[in-house]
């Protein structure tokens, strides 16, 4: 069996362990607020997992992976290209300028779509669950 089907299996566990404690803690205090705790903790767990493949793989893969296919073929030929399809010194140059430009934006785009817009739901999503807590402890203190 592959490493895969240990992390699907932690995954299980992890969303057991959340129902688990939410049912236990509503058990313990009739309160109607933790249907919609375990829905954030839940939603937590969803965002984690579609976030997976850049915590696998990185920023540089991620980015790599988004960029048109013909720019990196430019920058760095594959062993298995003929080589009489990049002999043209200026069409390499002009290329790789091309891939500089591009890359930049890429960059911001997955920064912006895997880093800052997965914590940004994280965040709103805890806040909305569990942030009534929050502010309790902080009028009772």
């Amino acid at each position: 069996m592959s490493r895969h089907w240990w992390t699907w299996l932690g995954y299980t566990v992890i969303f057991l362990l959340i129902c688990t404690g939410h049912v236990a803690w509503f058990l313990a205090t009739y309160e109607p607020e933790i249907g919609s705790r375990f829905g954030a903790a839940v939603t937590c767990l969803g965002v984690i997992v579609t976030a997976r493949p850049f915590f696998r793989t990185g920023l540089q893969e991620t980015v790599d992976r988004q960029l048109p296919t013909g720019l990196l073929d430019a920058v760095s030929p594959s062993p298995q290209a003929p080589s009489s399809g990049y002999s043209s010194r200026q069409f390499l140059q002009r290329k790789r300028a091309e891939h500089k430009l591009v890359r930049r934006g890429v960059v911001h785009d997955v920064i912006a779509e895997r880093v800052v817009g997965v914590a940004v739901i994280l965040l709103g999503t805890l806040t909305h669950g569990y942030g009534d807590l929050a502010l309790k402890w902080m009028v009772e203190r």
